[in-house]
């Protein structure tokens, strides 16, 4: 199993347990912060057990002996006894009811003991009612907000984060190359594209023995069930909850199979109608002289870069197919050389004990050592959210001091003294600006107050912009993926005061987040805002910049646009 299907299990069972309200809350918790560790770390913990079996589970931050037994049997069984015995206890609609954003275990527990809601469609019923406006704690607001929820829950229907899909995705195509029955295994699709969010998997191949093929496909421990099978086509509903389709080609055709079935459907239209303003035809068979297909000569059909040239165009990069200017800029020679996870060199946005993080600054600093970095900052929360821990006025004194312990303990790597620092409903920032210069790198960031207006939001980022001491605007809009929607803000005020005030927006690469969006990347390079790719790890293992690198690559970006792909004292600045 991957670890995103572990972490659905241990989410599923928290949320189980806070709605059944007799659990140890200390229990609850556990699964909250294994299923935290599960989304954010990229290696498996199934090839962990593997490896070194329950005790290197133990091991992991978060896992202790009964849940590394647990994972243990997930990963040799892809089922969990424990998990089955409480699902019988409650109607299977009530987990879709918790995943709409306000709803959670709490207010799950209320509908469903007081109201009787077992499903959406009785939610839905219910706050059209008028009978939620009355309860007390709820309110006509939190009614409105949880038809909104609704919505945008629907609008996400079917599908999941691409680093939910693509472990997963990975390990289907690592099967069928053992299997020695395939020449070429390529993942397609919207996921080769490497979208936020995913719908299917695609998957092309070619073999002289398809048939065999396709029974190896169908009967992979990831599937639900198989939903249609032939000699050339499969497609099987997998029970991460999405489908799977593999298709094989003959080789030949291989690289113009792979372009078409890489899309974007309209990257692919633009393609084929500059194919029939030269007189020739592309199709998933090939690039044909003629307009009629299988009718001309095929001239190509080999790989992608033959398909492009045979039109006049440099090879386009997969995440740019999506017809918003990489044509034109093929034509022209004008594509980007788009930046690569080698090219980051610093993280610039992390978190240690000090607030919510695992494990120590040492630890950190080690870590992020060993992942090849050059310099990180702590940047521990400094938040009036009912935080335990954190950076207060009253212990800013001692947070420097841990700082300046790690810098003598782990040599090799610069630490820089950060924050990441809430911004206030108006604006100001948690902190005080006598604090703030204290430090040498300010991050801030929205951690509450999502519903404000449009221009309210607007004039408060704008208003924490302008302080002299900020140096990153992190996770800009603050959504989550699928659960929570990005705030409504004017982003274009929002890049060009970034701009004024020469400033950075962060592309946080936290799998959940991927925040900037890749439109929003590209807005920000063509006004000249420059980008930090951070992990906002919160654990010795979240040094991990992959998926945040798919974004800026969706968002066109370059090694040039991105600070931290800069060495120390190299592209920004910051007072030691």
């Amino acid at each position: 199993m991957t670890n995103a299907e572990i972490a659905q299990v241990f989410a599923r069972i928290s949320d189980l347990l806070e709605i059944r309200g007799e659990e140890n809350p200390f229990r609850v918790r556990a699964y909250v912060r294994a299923t935290a560790f599960l989304e954010n770390t990229s290696h498996s913990v199934c090839k962990t057990y593997e490896e070194g079996g329950v005790r290197a589970l133990e091991e992991l931050p978060g896992i202790g002996k009964d849940l590394a037994g647990k994972i243990a049997e997930l990963c040799e069984t892809g089922k969990l006894t424990y998990l089955k015995e409480i699902e019988k206890k409650f109607p299977p609609g009530l987990l879709t009811i918790m995943e709409i954003e306000g709803i959670g275990p709490k207010k799950t527990k209320v509908l469903w003991q007081k109201f009787k809601v077992k499903s959406v469609v009785d939610l839905k019923k219910l706050a059209r009612s008028g009978k939620l406006q009355k309860l007390k704690g709820w309110g006509e607001k939190t009614v409105q907000n949880i038809l909104k929820g609704i919505d945008v829950q629907k609008q996400m229907a079917g599908r999941l984060s691409i680093s939910e899909v693509l472990p997963l995705a990975e390990e289907i195509v690592d099967a069928l190359k053992k299997t020695k029955l395939c020449e070429h295994v390529e993942i397609a699709g919207s996921l080769r594209r490497r979208k936020e969010t995913i719908g299917d998997i695609d998957i092309l191949a070619t073999s002289r023995k398809p048939e065999a093929v396709m029974e190896v496909f169908c009967s992979l421990p990831h599937v639900a069930r198989v939903t249609n099978t032939g000699n050339t086509k499969s497609t099987v509903f997998l029970k991460i909850g999405i489908d799977a389709d593999l298709r094989v080609v003959e080789p030949d055709v291989f690289g113009a199979a792979l372009q078409y079935f890489t899309g974007s459907k309209n990257h692919n239209v633009h393609v084929r109608k500059i194919g029939v303003r030269n007189g020739i035809t592309i199709s998933e068979y090939g690039v044909f002289e003629g307009s009629a297909l299988r009718k001309g000569t095929l001239i190509a059909a080999h790989t992608e870069e033959e398909v492009y040239k045979t039109v006049g165009l440099s090879y386009i990069e997969p995440e740019l197919r999506e017809d918003c200017g990489e044509v034109e800029a093929a034509q022209q020679k004008k594509l980007p050389i788009l930046i690569t996870e080698d090219d980051i060199k610093g993280d610039l946005h992390c978190h240690s004990d000090f607030s919510d993080g695992t494990a120590s600054m040492i630890e950190m600093a080690k870590a992020a050592k060993e992942a090849g970095l050059k310099y990180i900052a702590i940047t521990d929360h400094a938040s009036p959210m009912g935080m335990v821990k954190g950076i207060k006025e009253n212990n800013i004194a001692q947070y420097l001091k841990n700082i300046e312990e790690a810098r003598k303990k782990v040599a090799g790597i610069d630490i820089l003294a950060g924050a990441e620092v809430d911004i206030l409903a108006d604006g100001k920032l948690y902190l005080p600006d006598d604090v703030l210069k204290k430090l040498d790198w300010v991050v801030v960031s929205i951690h509450s107050h999502f519903k404000q207006s449009r221009s309210t939001m607007t004039k408060r980022i704008l208003r924490a912009l302008q302080n002299p001491h900020v140096n990153l605007f992190a996770h800009p809009t603050a959504r989550i993926l699928g659960r929570r929607p990005e705030i409504e803000c004017d982003m274009d005020a929002i890049l060009k005061e970034a701009k004024k005030q020469k400033k950075y927006l962060e592309l946080n690469a936290s799998p959940e987040r991927l925040d900037l969006s890749d439109v929003h990347c590209k807005r920000a390079k063509e006004l000249g805002v420059k980008i930090c790719i951070n992990s906002d790890a919160h654990s010795v293992q979240g040094f991990d910049y992959r998926y945040g690198v798919f974004q800026a690559r969706r968002g066109w970006l370059e090694k040039k646009d991105v600070v931290n792909t800069e060495g120390v004292g190299g592209g920004f600045k910051w007072h030691l």
